[in-house]
């Protein structure tokens, strides 16, 4: 085993991994505490998030605006809503991360009053264009004291390099009631079956990989009480998705992998989100019974923590400075 020092976010994790031991896994593009089992990129990601990232598919970008990203995002995003409204909240909301507004703006067509944070230029003018309202570049940016009801972080919090500091002293402040963070999940059965070939391992952007109890372990170093911590399947349901699943079954029973790739490999699970159309007429049918048939699967995988999706809802621990969110000026 080799033992090496994580770069300068190390520090920023010592209340959670304050063991000294860490190992290289997947050919040496992951660490690993022998300890805990937190995993981190070994060598920092300095990832330009430019035009092409928002409009080009690819390894490396994802087009917002194809025909597969407005598909993909309704099956994602309107369940999410229902799942905040169900919890009796309803008001303001903040996105961090918001990319082009595809979740605010099913927020605010849903009744929400709502925020964008996004320090990609493309990314925020086009949602600011398409909200009506400004976009900050930080929360810097936000009105001083300004606090949301609900927080989001959609499939942000691996890219950032120091997560403790970023979740305790930048977000924190600004959650009055709910903080909803998703990433992918590390502990997901593609994880485990694909190893350093998982598509949504991507280390030249994420820095950290969590599994379920490393976030929830994190949000409450941040000063949040988390309240659900869930997996969820991939949200666009397609006939292929029914056969991916039928092939990462038998890895119920094997090992995870942890070698390196073969030199100039790819992901494993490639998909052609150029090439997606809405299913119609039979094809519509057959992908609806299988969804209906492979149900009762996929909520179990979910439940024993192996759905793709990683998702913590938190609310904040009470503090002397905090108040109720409508007392705040939202001016």
């Amino acid at each position: 085993m080799t033992t090496i020092v994580l770069p300068d976010v190390s520090s920023s994790w010592a209340p959670l991994c304050p063991h000294p031991e860490w190992e290289r896994i997947y050919g040496g593009l992951l660490s690993r505490c022998t300890a805990c089992g937190l995993h981190a990129t070994s060598e920092l990601p300095e990832f330009v998030y430019d035009e092409t990232y928002f409009t080009e598919d690819g390894t490396a970008g994802y087009n917002f605006e194809s025909e597969f990203a407005r598909a993909h995002d309704e099956a994602r995003f309107e369940p999410e809503l229902q799942r905040i409204e169900a919890r009796g909240l309803k008001g303001s909301v903040l996105d961090i991360g918001c990319a082009s507004g595809a979740f605010l703006a099913r927020a605010q067509a849903r009744g929400w009053e709502v925020a964008g944070v996004e320090v990609a230029d493309f990314a925020r003018e086009r949602t600011s264009a398409l909200l009506g309202v400004p976009v900050a570049s930080s929360l810097d940016g936000l009105p001083a004291g300004r606090r949301f009801d609900v927080v989001t972080l959609h499939h942000v919090l691996e890219h950032i390099h120091e997560p403790l500091p970023f979740l305790r002293d930048e977000v924190a402040p600004r959650v009055g009631r709910l903080l909803v963070v998703e990433v992918p999940n590390f502990s997901s059965l593609a994880s485990r079956v694909h190893g350093p070939r998982w598509r949504d391992l991507r280390p030249d952007q994420h820095v950290f990989h969590y599994t379920p109890s490393v976030l929830a372990k994190l949000l409450s170093q941040a000063g949040f009480r988390p309240v659900r911590v869930t997996t969820l399947w991939e949200p666009l349901w397609s006939l292929r998705t029914a056969l991916n699943c039928l092939r990462l079954l038998p890895a119920l029973v094997r090992q995870p992998r942890h070698e390196a790739p073969p030199p100039g490999a790819g992901p494993a699970e490639v998909s052609d989100p150029a090439s997606y159309r809405r299913p119609t007429g039979p094809k519509r049918v057959l992908t609806e019974a299988s969804r209906l048939a492979f149900r009762p699967l996929v909520r179990s995988l979910e439940r024993a923590g192996l759905g793709e999706r990683l998702v913590v809802e938190a609310e904040p621990l009470p503090g002397p400075s905090r108040s109720d969110p409508e007392s705040v000026p939202k001016s």
